[in-house]
């Protein structure tokens, strides 16, 4: 279903990407750092508060998620504390959109990769660095690996919900002229 309006992207991870704005335009980047000096339950308090007084403050028409990978697909590349984090952010996120009726989409990170890096066979290091060189060639200044994959959400739900890519594309180093 197409629709217009923004959208809320978020690479969910202890230190969480986000992407937001208007597909067609440059999207505002964030990291926000869940972590603290504390146990489990009050990381997944920050969450929480976090994730209502956004779609409070600033509700976007529409949030996208990255899938968590389950358990079972990610042996060896993962341990129990870091499963619980992303499994239950993912929770969390998906869980309060859906309490406040905004549209929730999930997107696949190899569908969104394929679509933003124009391929899903790069292995996670060179992911996040082909991630962030995609975000400089668009001109979106990503300053991180978790940004950059937000931004990848966020553009491939442009393209795949609502039917838009950037106005202005700065691919081959272009600079804007004033």
């Amino acid at each position: 279903m197409q629709q217009r309006g923004t959208i809320l992207a978020l690479d969910v991870a202890s230190k969480t990407g986000v992407a937001f704005g208007r597909p067609g335009e440059v999207p505002r980047l964030e990291t926000v750092d869940f972590r603290g000096n504390d146990e489990l339950p009050n990381f997944y308090g920050r969450a929480v508060e976090w994730m209502a007084t956004r779609l409070r403050d600033d509700p976007p028409d529409m949030v996208v998620i990255e899938r968590a990978v389950p358990p079972s697909g990610a042996q060896g590349f993962t341990n129990h504390d870091t499963t619980m984090i992303t499994i239950g952010m993912f929770g969390i996120f998906a869980g309060i959109t859906a309490c406040k009726g905004v549209r929730l989409e999930f997107a696949s990170i190899n569908t969104w990769r394929k679509h933003f890096l124009g391929t899903a066979k790069l292995k996670r290091a060179e992911a996040k660095k082909a991630a962030i060189d995609r975000c400089r060639l668009l001109g979106w200044d990503a300053e991180d690996d978790n940004q950059a994959d937000a931004a990848g959400i966020w553009d491939w739900a442009g393209q795949t919900f609502m039917g838009r890519t950037p106005d202005v594309l700065h691919l081959f180093g272009e600079r804007k002229r004033a």
